[in-house]
């Protein structure tokens, strides 16, 4: 580590990802898309507070900050008192975008109107320099640019960008990589070069990620020390179930957790029979949760729906239906940006559709 300045304190810097305001994904029933967004904001609110608190000097927004390379001026609204209050905690906001300087492009007006101090292009190259506790910190992305000779301290930026969020490769000079990537990314890892990763601060569809970001002190003899902070504005829990008899079961272990907790995953596991299945109602569930602004989504991957032959009184096979779900749930998750799970979700209900019928179907070339 090439930091040879004395410092009074140590520099604090905050790195998000993962917020995407405006988000409102398809594979999610309708009465949980606009919570999705609600909560993706509520997300974006509370890191910055948590960030100022923490007495960071700067904040850097990683990826993406709106969902729509337009978006709307509702969404561009919910990012500006947050803004203006990390603002006035005296916080540099750095944040990156695939194409910066366009005059609707949401993070470029924020810049405008002196709410975010610097948008750097994602894939690159360019660079910003900000001062933290007397230290020079370079960001930079996709490459060398610039004079960066005065910089104590150089932080690349690997941020996805484009369809297929295929992130543009850190600067080799870098003394840190700041890894912001999506989920499902391909991030190449380098073995001579500290890779630091953010996590994901808003919510996301991974049913295994826990919301948070990173907080990097900076000290000259420690060097870059990381620690992961959890989104105190998300409030989630993981629910694991086995074999319910009936669907009460369910509801009885969820309920006391709508409007009490933001984000509740429940597992189904074992066997269970399709009148089960169908007390259970997990659409139902869903709306519940929904209405009391609960995102609740439900984990089937190692669950089985046995359909039922009442005339043999034996079982026949598993539910087709159960099993089309869990293989789009699973499809959506491996998507690797919006317009495939758009897709994926399509086909689902495409498919719940033609299931339903009694009639034959047409073949869809």
């Amino acid at each position: 580590m090439r930091i040879v300045r004395t410092l009074e304190e140590r520099a604090r810097l905050a790195v998000a990802a993962g917020f995407r305001l405006g988000a409102r994904p398809a594979e999610l029933a309708p009465s949980q898309r606009e919570l999705f967004s609600t909560l993706t904001q509520r997300a974006f609110a509370g890191v910055l507070e948590q960030a100022a608190r923490a007495g960071c000097q700067a904040f850097v927004c990683g990826g993406e900050l709106f969902s729509d390379a337009l978006p709307s001026l509702e969404h561009v609204r919910t990012a500006m008192a947050p803004l203006g209050s990390a603002r006035r905690a005296g916080m540099t906001i750095i944040a990156t975008d695939e194409q910066p300087g366009q005059a609707t492009d949401g993070t470029s007006f924020l810049a405008e109107v002196g709410l975010i101090d610097s948008v750097l292009n994602a894939r690159g190259p360019a660079s910003v320099m900000v001062s933290a506790a007397n230290l020079q910190i370079a960001l930079v992305t996709g490459g060398a640019s610039g004079d960066l000779t005065a910089a104590d301290l150089i932080l690349a930026l690997k941020a996805p960008s484009g369809d297929d969020l295929e992130p543009a490769a850190p600067a080799s000079f870098a003394d840190v990589v700041i890894d912001t990537c999506a989920p499902h990314a391909p991030c190449d890892r380098s073995p001579d070069m500290p890779v630091i990763e953010t996590g994901w601060a808003g919510p996301s569809l991974e049913r295994e990620r826990q919301p948070g970001f990173v907080i990097l002190d900076i000290d000259p003899r420690a060097g870059v020390i990381p620690t992961f902070v959890e989104t105190e504005a998300l409030r989630s829990e993981r629910l694991a179930i086995d074999s319910p008899k009936a669907g009460g079961e369910v509801e009885h272990v969820v309920a006391p957790h709508l409007g009490a907790t933001d984000i509740v995953d429940v597992e189904l596991r074992g066997r269970i029979s399709r009148s089960v299945w169908h007390d259970i109602n997990p659409a139902g569930l869903i709306e519940l949760a929904a209405a009391a602004g609960t995102l609740l989504r439900f984990d089937i991957d190692r669950l089985v729906v046995d359909e039922f032959n009442s005339q043999a009184g034996t079982t026949e096979r598993a539910s087709f239906l159960v099993n089309a779900r869990r293989v789009s749930d699973g499809l959506a998750s491996a998507a690797s940006d919006e317009s495939q799970r758009d897709l994926v979700a399509a086909a689902r209900a495409r498919v719940v559709e033609i299931a339903g019928r009694r009639e034959p179907a047409e073949v869809i070339a």
